[in-house]
């Protein structure tokens, strides 16, 4: 099993901005020394706990700093930009990093953002999504003079001037372009099934359970088959989990409930609940929505203990889900640096070489 990891990132309002960015430098930098293979980076841009609002910036500014560890976008936001601007800025992080750039494509579903740019409302922007990544798609591979038209884009340039190079649009280092994934959700997640139909990768998120979890598979396998694909390899999927490796189910306890991880899920279930999605979260859907609490989420959303207990809980995500490809641990507020750069190395080096491989 190879190891990467999902950064939202998650800091508390209160943390000074710069610290923030800086200690998420050095946990990619730290990913890459653990051997890592991958760290896909959020984005938005009015969430205080969650407050990287350029994540191409973000992976500009680690690339010269990284030499392995592949980078990714998790996700480029398309209806909160020109596809243009996507396309040309995306090809150029390509380039930058010589071909270690993934590519992960979303909706975004924070409702302050959508006010920020006086965006439509959800469905309208889903359809913006759809058209933005076929948008992006075809740029990636055009030459001028070329016309598409769609209904929320109309991107054009008819009047090149090949001999001087005007009209040139920067394509992707790597071709036909990077790998291009999707965040999925919900068990029937329609990004799933579009993930599937397209062969591009699914990313299942670390806020519903493993029964849900197992669920994008079968959807993700659903969207190949409709598409007349072969039935796809479970290595291509990345499943993400809030992680904690401590010296004990005790301690390890006490430490995401006394410190920031806590504080995270109070903010994470505010947002389900105010996108009446808080039933997501859980594995049972008789449990009250009121029970959705910090403490359920540890109890039933985190692997937590010591390494031969994370190594057992692990083995049941594994044999729950049918096996995947990649674990993606997702980053959390170093509320204490060394018990956090502890947790990873012990993931690293002891828990994840003893479980199960494809």
């Amino acid at each position: 099993m190879k190891l990467g990891t999902f950064m939202m990132p998650l800091h508390p309002p209160e943390k000074s901005r710069t610290e923030c960015f800086e200690e998420d430098i050095e946990y990619v930098l730290r990913c890459e020394e653990l051997g890592f293979t991958e760290a896909w980076v959020g984005q938005h841009h009015t969430l205080a706990w969650e407050p990287i609002p350029a994540n191409d910036l973000f992976i500009s500014n680690v690339l010269p700093r990284t030499k392995k560890i592949r980078l990714g976008t998790g996700v480029s936001i398309v209806p909160q930009h020109h596809p243009a601007n996507i396309a040309i800025r995306l090809a150029m992080l390509d380039h930058l990093s010589r071909g270690r750039l993934n590519c992960g494509f979303g909706q975004g579903g924070v409702p302050t953002d959508w006010e920020l740019l006086d965006l439509p409302d959800p469905k309208t922007q889903g359809l913006m999504t759809l058209e933005g990544i076929e948008m992006i798609l075809k740029l990636w591979q055009a030459k001028a003079p070329f016309d598409f038209k769609g209904k929320h884009w109309h991107i054009k340039i008819q009047n090149p001037i090949p001999r001087l190079g005007v009209g040139s649009i920067l394509h992707p280092y790597q071709k036909p372009h990077p790998p291009i994934a999707m965040s999925v959700i919900k068990g029937d997640s329609r990004a799933a099934t579009m993930a599937g139909q397209r062969n591009w990768l699914p990313l299942s998120t670390n806020l519903v359970p493993v029964s849900t979890v197992a669920q994008h598979w079968q959807t993700y396998c659903q969207g190949a088959e409709q598409s007349g694909l072969p039935t796809p390899n479970r290595d291509i999927w990345r499943v993400s989990r809030s992680i904690y490796v401590g010296e004990s189910k005790d301690e390890a306890w006490d430490h995401l409930m006394e410190g920031n991880v806590a504080r995270s899920f109070e903010y994470l279930f505010a947002l389900l609940r105010s996108a009446k999605m808080i039933h997501l979260a859980k594995h049972d859907p008789n449990i009250p929505d009121e029970d959705v609490t910090p403490e359920y989420a540890i109890k039933h959303l985190c692997i937590f203990g010591n390494v031969r207990e994370c190594k057992s809980q692990l083995e049941d995500v594994w044999d729950a889900t049918g096996g995947f490809g990649t674990l993606l641990m997702v980053s959390k507020d170093w509320d204490d640096r060394e018990k956090w750069r502890r947790s990873m190395k012990l993931l690293a080096e002891e828990v994840v070489p003893s479980l199960p491989c494809l």
